[in-house]
């Protein structure tokens, strides 16, 4: 709700601008208000600070905008975050690597709501990256109709939950099943790369007259979460990350993960599994790499373990876990609508209702 004691905000009282340093910490400040907990405002901060240092972010890979009281550049009135990222496009024109963008953390201070401050952020916000970009994603936590109206198209949010009720302990993990360190991520994520790459040449070729589009799973990506685990692990727990995945022996099928202590849950930034490989073996190496990921879930405390868009190998191997361990593991199938709605949108004016959004899974949220 405005608060009535300030005098009313239009567009003409509040400039737009790229954020200085010292403006980043002011606006972490106020949205750390809603999102630090149970972290302290200083260690939001410094999980912020550490973000904007990875790969993904420094030199300009992610922009800070606020909105400032033109009187006065310390009032910020509305922030956002926007990071630089890769596309792959497939479409009646072939296919092509685009640069793209994720839109995060928009946040207006209290006193300044429902004034329309947010909207005009965002509507400038558009106005820097069609310049520069093809296209963007956003995860809503607001529901599916504030963002439609300024031009972005939300899309389905199937998921995968496994929750471990109490007593439950995890299924052994398999001799052909290897853990992944960090270290062992950056081929993965090229080899995962070149994969949907050819996969995209192929879409391109059927020409079904949609627009298939997915965010690269670079190892760049990755290591933005990577990092942002590492940072509230140690906050939170005092725990180093030793586990970043697992893979099957044979390098063909693997699991990326992240710890969110924040929401008690392990989610899965990316399944692979090879396309040359019979349903049946696909199936078999995702319910292997399933144990994995339920034996890390439980050994890290959390109560759940997450998968986003499930394909149908998942979803089998899903089943089966469930079928082998009994009324200690709650698998559901559901469609999320409580938060993290992926969101597209075309620069300009271009249609998104034909897109296809491939590979929409956690590894592309920011």
């Amino acid at each position: 709700m405005a608060d009535p004691n300030h005098p009313p905000l239009t567009p003409s009282n509040v400039i737009f601008a790229e954020a200085t340093p010292h403006q980043r910490i002011l606006a972490w400040k106020l949205n750390g208000a809603s999102w630090a907990p149970p972290m302290t405002i200083e260690q939001y901060i410094g999980r912020e600070e550490t973000l904007s240092k990875t790969p993904l972010s420094e030199n300009g890979g992610t922009k800070y905008y606020v909105l400032h009281h033109k009187d006065d550049l310390d009032i910020i009135v509305s922030a956002c975050e926007v990071s630089s990222k890769k596309a792959l496009v497939a479409d009646d024109t072939g296919s092509r690597v685009v640069d793209a963008y994720g839109l995060a953390s928009v946040y207006t201070a209290p006193q300044f709501r429902e004034r329309g401050m947010a909207s005009h952020l965002l509507r400038k916000v558009q106005e820097a990256v069609d310049a520069t970009t093809e296209c963007g994603a956003l995860y809503s936590d607001i529901g599916r109709e504030y963002y439609s109206r300024l031009g972005w198209k939300d899309f389905r949010t199937p998921q995968v939950k496994f929750t471990l009720q109490e007593g439950f302990k995890p299924p052994p993990v398999g001799s052909d099943v290897h853990f992944l360190e960090e270290s062992d991520v950056g081929d993965l994520c090229e080899k995962d790369t070149t994969a949907l790459t050819k996969r995209f040449r192929r879409l391109a070729e059927a020409n079904d007259g949609k627009t298939h589009l997915a965010f690269l799973p670079s190892f760049v990506q990755c290591s933005w979460h990577f990092a942002r685990d590492a940072y509230v692990a140690k906050v939170m727990v005092d725990r180093e990350v030793k586990h970043r995945g697992a893979r099957m022996a044979d390098g063909r099928s693997w699991l990326l993960w992240d710890h969110d202590l924040r929401e008690k849950k392990l989610k899965v930034l990316r399944v692979v599994t090879s396309e040359g490989d019979g349903h049946d073996k696909r199936v078999a190496d995702v319910k292997a790499l399933l144990r994995a990921a339920l034996a890390e879930t439980h050994d890290w405390g959390l109560p759940a373990l997450l998968i986003w868009s499930p394909g149908e190998e998942v979803v089998a191997a899903a089943t089966g876990v469930w079928l082998e361990e009994g009324e200690k593991l709650q698998v559901l199938l559901e469609e999320r609508q409580d938060g993290s709605i992926p969101s597209l949108r075309w620069k300009g004016t271009e249609d998104v209702g034909k897109v296809v959004w491939e590979a929409n899974q956690y590894f592309a949220w920011c």
